[in-house]
């Protein structure tokens, strides 16, 4: 029975540290950031080229304010505040 029990709680341990270990490994969905698009605000205007998400995201903070979307790919944007219409 002290086997069993000992046996279960060094499954446990090897489980909680593949857990962690994951937790901590970057996911695929980040190098999504590195791909370069062409930016557009909200009336379809071109505002940058050849920039990935992280650059294009710089517009929308401080005074600049520009939320933008990829042009191949509305789906991906930066937050931000929406330009007046």
């Amino acid at each position: 029975m002290k086997k069993i029990k000992l046996l279960f709680a060094i499954l446990a341990v090897v489980a909680g540290v593949s857990g962690a270990v994951a937790a901590n490994h970057p996911s695929s969905s980040s190098s999504s950031m590195d791909v370069i698009h062409d930016w557009i605000d909200w009336n379809d205007q071109l505002v940058l080229t050849n920039a990935t998400q992280a650059q294009a995201q710089t517009l929308c903070s401080g005074s600049f304010g520009i939320c933008l979307r990829a042009k191949d790919n509305t789906a991906i944007y930066t937050v931000g505040e929406l330009p007046a219409r």
